[in-house]
């Protein structure tokens, strides 16, 4: 049967469909009673626009279509209701377009191992829970292109559940399961190109965001894990922890939480200038709090995370490349050769060590030495007299109220002394060597900074 243009008002179902198949193309169908528009049993149910209407659907005190058993494509129309579910799906479901809104409960419910659902296009909004997922069994759950707008939660996971979201998805989706734990799988596994990092994914569920796992065959997922808690910047290295879902790397976007065991792994990155030739030193480790954090000397080291940032720095010497220089050279013979010293890796680091010493006893008496970014800014920003800087820039990872910082990474960028790491980034707290401010000092020293 096919219905073109209908208009129906009806306290029962306005169709009811067992082992047929309904074609209907717009129209304008209504229910009164507690029956919906649409009930298909182990039938095919297609909806589509129609010629001269887009296709409204309402029902009051039911949900628009309770399909159990049967298969729905809808492509086209609204759906709308006042009850608790607006399309209540126990068979196969395709949504390719339309739209779908439940103000006082779930816009589409998927129960029941019945049939698989693809969620391909359209619009889920104003509801209370765009889509939820129970006791869905081996039941296929593809989330691909669906807009979610306006609702509270747009994905409810109820125990054990999962959804498989594609690669297809770049829309935000915020997703509430009913069993959160920490390392909670949310998405199914996937073995596809490596894409499920970039989704616009947000915990509804207290304590917790969405994290990303990439094993070491591909294999990636999402889960739930711990959102008080802090993050690891490693240079030269390689930073692990298990945060719920097995050992993974974490990068600068991860959050770890506060006690969770922390494994670092010197790793010059093979191709990466001076690597070739180069031999691990140590660790420089820097907490955000200004504590010490003893790392050793060995290649592999381990620490429990603090309530803070931390910076782990792998240091090497030798090599065939230029080391990290925040103010891009020196002068003075005496920094040249503790460069050249550093550079040919024919000298250990105890001349290393003699050689900054010496600039210093002749160049930076009594000056202490300082261990990052921001302490070597503010020493040369306030023997120059803490000049005023141009432009006082406002950096993402430096708190806008710290204004004596702000000032002195502005000023030394100005003058040419040091450089942001990376556009709009100062990384106050990376590590900076000996080395590395006895030639800033120098440079401030020959622009006739400091004297």
């Amino acid at each position: 049967m096919t219905l073109n243009d209908v208009v129906a008002t009806s306290e029962e179902a306005v169709i009811l469909n067992s082992d047929s198949t309904v074609n209907v193309n717009g129209g304008d169908f209504k229910t009164t009673g507690t029956k919906s528009c649409f009930v298909n049993n182990s039938a095919n149910l297609t909806i589509d626009k129609g010629i001269t209407t887009v296709g409204t659907f309402v029902s009051e005190g039911a949900s628009c279509i309770d399909n159990s058993w049967g298969q729905v494509r809808i492509n086209g129309g609204s759906f709308t209701t006042d009850a608790g579910i607006a399309v209540e799906n126990r068979g196969g479901l395709r949504l390719n377009g339309g739209t779908v809104e439940a103000p006082n409960g779930i816009a589409i419910d998927i129960s029941g191992e019945s049939g698989d659902v693809q969620l391909n296009g359209g619009t889920i909004r104003n509801s209370v829970t765009g889509v939820r997922v129970a006791d869905a069994g081996d039941s296929e759950i593809d989330l691909k292109a669906v807009t979610f707008e306006n609702n509270t939660d747009d994905i409810s996971l109820g125990n054990d559940q999962q959804i498989n979201i594609k690669k297809s998805f770049v829309g935000t989706a915020k997703i509430r399961v009913d069993d959160p734990a920490r390392g909670r799988q949310i998405t199914t596994d996937n073995e596809d190109l490596s894409y499920q990092n970039k989704l616009k994914l947000f915990s509804m569920n207290s304590g917790y965001i969405i994290g990303y796992k990439r094993d070491a065959n591909g294999v990636e997922y999402r889960y739930l894990a711990d959102a008080n808690g802090n993050i690891v910047n490693a240079v030269n290295a390689k930073a692990t922890a298990d945060l719920g879902a097995g050992e993974q790397e974490l990068d600068t976007a991860t959050v770890v939480p506060e006690n969770t065991t922390v494994t670092v792994t010197a790793n010059l990155p093979e191709g990466a200038e001076g690597a070739e030739g180069a031999e691990f030193l140590g660790w420089s480790a820097v907490r955000a709090d200004g504590i010490a954090l003893n790392l050793g000397d060995d290649p592999t080291a381990h620490f429990e995370m603090p309530g803070c940032n931390v910076t782990v720095e792998a240091l090497y010497q030798g090599g065939n490349g230029d080391i990290d220089n925040p103010s891009g050279g020196g002068s003075s013979d005496v920094v040249a050769g503790i460069a050249a010293v550093a550079l040919t890796g024919a000298a250990v680091w105890g001349i290393y060590e003699t050689g900054t010493g010496i600039y210093r006893v002749l160049n930076m008496p009594d000056v202490p030495m300082p261990s990052n970014r921001a302490g070597l800014a503010t020493l040369i920003w306030e023997k120059a007299g803490c000049p005023e800087p141009q432009t006082v820039k406002s950096f993402s990872d430096i708190d806008d109220a710290d204004l004596h910082l702000r000032q002195a990474a502005s000023w030394m960028e100005e003058q040419g002394l040091m450089d942001d790491v990376k556009e709009n980034e100062f990384r106050p707290y990376r590590y900076v060597t000996k080395l590395q401010t006895c030639l800033v000092w120098d440079k401030a020293k020959e622009k006739s900074l400091i004297s």
